[in-house]
């Protein structure tokens, strides 16, 4: 072998062993993120419920309260990974893209929902969003409700805000990819419709992501009607989505007391 060719050859070692540990580092710093959602979750004991300036914290979730004040909810996915907190700030919308619960740098964030979204004000959409892992965490299951088989075994989940009277069983109204819209575009943008407490925004959003839904899930809802929202990056075109959209079924929405 020619020097020349030993010298690309040891190059190319290089490269892959850097790559390979990139990607080693990758699903290591992955399982330990999920390992601290795991603990969070075990913080979830029966406790007296604590009353705050905002609405009285259910007793399950007041030491994750007082670990970190910025949660406003639990969002649980049976048969997944999808079992985490969710966060809000609203002066800060996306500080959690990249912070974890601890408040610390980490490249899976916490599932936050959207500033305009506010728990306390009812008939709204909740828009929830959560990262799309390639490691399987956060929201990389979601995109599981493309697939029908599994959405027929899955056609409910949970999303309960920390607040009494705030905890609920969804239905899946809709599945649906998209993407970001340039600002200009007439596109339906479902990303906008996040809080939404008019009548004629209500009609518009079920109207428009029953449309887009990959199926036809027989579900659909009026206003007075709960949404949560879940949103996730998609690959399938740039800056693409995925998004499922839930209904609560156990009760209409009513202020978090």
């Amino acid at each position: 072998m020619g020097y020349g060719r030993k010298i690309v050859l040891v190059i190319c070692l290089i490269v892959f062993v850097g790559s390979a540990g990139m990607l080693l580092n990758y699903f290591i710093d992955g399982m330990k993120a999920q390992s601290a959602f795991d603990d969070l979750s075990k913080m979830k004991t029966e406790r007296e419920d604590l009353k705050t300036d905002k609405g009285t914290v259910i007793g399950k979730y007041v030491d994750l309260y007082l670990a970190n004040k910025d949660i406003i909810g639990w969002i649980t996915v049976d048969d997944t990974k999808i079992d985490y907190p969710v966060m809000q700030t609203q002066s800060n919308p996306e500080y959690y893209l990249h912070v974890n619960f601890n408040n610390e740098y980490s490249d899976s964030g916490t599932p936050f929902m959207d500033a305009n979204s506010d728990i306390f004000i009812p008939t709204s959409n909740f828009l929830i969003y959560g990262h799309h892992m390639k490691n399987g965490t956060m929201f990389h299951d979601l995109l599981e409700y493309a697939d029908r088989e599994f959405y027929e075994k899955h056609k409910t989940f949970k999303f309960d805000t920390i607040y009494k009277g705030g905890q609920g069983t969804y239905e899946v109204l809709a599945v649906c990819y998209s993407q970001i819209y340039p600002k200009n575009s007439d596109k339906f943008k479902y990303y906008q419709y996040a809080g939404m407490t008019s009548e004629s925004d209500f009609n518009e959003y079920v109207k428009n992501v029953k449309a887009m839904s990959e199926f036809d899930t027989g579900v659909t809802a009026e206003y007075g009607d709960q949404l949560v929202t879940l949103s996730t990056c998609a690959y399938h075109v740039e800056d693409g989505r995925f998004f499922v959209v839930g209904k609560r079924i156990d009760a209409r929405q009513v202020k978090p007391q």
